[in-house]
């Protein structure tokens, strides 16, 4: 608890949710229609990303002016590295969907603390999915895990435009596995799908069983979801088992997932053995 009025979880849910409206009404005030051109669509994902950012940055600096930001919109000079609070957020993951009207595009609003060792934790985070009309927080009630039927298919989700390579071993490893274990029937799909969030979003609701991805992850991208996922009770690892490291001075992660607990053992020792 800090001393201020709202804690770091409902300032996330506020920033979060108000940046996110904000994305509706500037996609209105474009009004693009089918037809718009890359032109056009690029001039609404430039002005949206500029004003999300603006209005995050501003919320941030009067609720809590002695933190450091960290930004997709906005210049790094690395001084964060040494500050013991940081927001990591993204004022719009998913720009490619939101700009062609598709709802796989969410607000992410993280905070990172400094810990006793140094290592630093997520304690905090938000993300919002308007389109979507869902918002999950870290101070959210821990719903019941969906049900999961292992002797069904199973849906991967996994970036829209980037398909993970070994991706086709990982997916038979993981079908020899559910089969050893008497999951005859046991078989694999993939959704491609925008935004991280919209990506954990899937798993949290129960359309997939896991989000899996490669090296090449911004901390922006990660941070909020994957808090938000821990938080309700799915696995959320990194390939060497080691845990994701935040407030880098680049900042990138490595490969991981995130994951239904039921085949959390199973997914992990797949993508270990095929090297991804």
């Amino acid at each position: 608890m800090t001393e201020y009025q709202e804690t770091d979880s409902q300032l996330a849910q506020r920033i979060a949710v108000e940046a996110a409206q904000l994305l509706v009404e500037v996609r209105s005030e474009h009004n693009l229609t089918s037809d718009a051109s890359v032109a056009e669509q690029r001039a609404l994902g430039d002005d949206s990303d500029r004003r999300s950012n603006a209005l995050i940055l501003q919320r941030l600096a009067a609720a809590r002016p002695g933190d450091a930001v960290l930004s997709e919109e906005a210049p790094d000079d690395g001084v964060r590295v040494g500050c013991d609070r940081v927001w990591i957020v993204d004022p719009l993951d998913g720009t490619a969907e939101y700009r062609t009207a598709r709802d796989e595009f969410a607000v992410h609003v993280a905070l990172w603390e400094r810990t006793a060792d140094g290592a630093g934790e997520l304690t905090a985070a938000c993300i919002a999915l308007p389109d979507r009309e869902r918002v999950w927080c870290t101070d959210d009630a821990v719903l019941p895990t969906p049900s999961v039927n292992l002797d069904g298919p199973l849906t991967l989700a996994i970036s829209r435009n980037y398909l993970p390579p070994g991706l086709d071993v990982v997916i038979e490893r993981m079908t020899v596995a559910l089969h050893d274990a008497g999951h005859r029937h046991a078989s694999f799909e993939l959704a491609r799908v925008g935004s991280v969030g919209a990506k954990v979003d899937e798993v949290l609701v129960g359309k997939a069983v896991a989000y899996l991805f490669t090296g090449g992850l911004k901390e922006w991208d990660a941070a909020a979801p994957f808090a938000v996922a821990s938080h309700q009770g799915f696995a959320v690892g990194d390939v060497p088992g080691i845990g994701f490291e935040y407030n880098r001075a680049a900042p990138l992660i490595g490969s991981g997932f995130v994951c239904h607990p039921a085949l959390a053992d199973i997914l992990r020792a797949a993508v270990v053995d095929s090297g991804l």
